[in-house]
């Protein structure tokens, strides 16, 4: 998924979306709303984030 589609499908700016890629997990200013945005948009399309002793992503077991 490229830019323009994660940030129309989240709602936000494309300017926002290429921001936290520039910026990483260190520097995000972004507010909560945002990041959580994006993050609900990748979780449909299969991504799981991981926070409990090993973070980062993975794509979703399918059932």
């Amino acid at each position: 998924m490229d830019q323009g589609t994660l940030a129309k499908r989240a709602g936000i700016n494309i300017n926002t979306v290429s921001a936290m890629e520039k910026k990483g997990a260190e520097g995000l200013t972004s507010g909560l709303d945002k990041v959580r945005a994006v993050m609900t948009v990748l979780e449909a399309e299969g991504i799981e984030f991981l926070n409990h002793g090993s973070p980062g992503v993975r794509l979703k077991a399918k059932p």
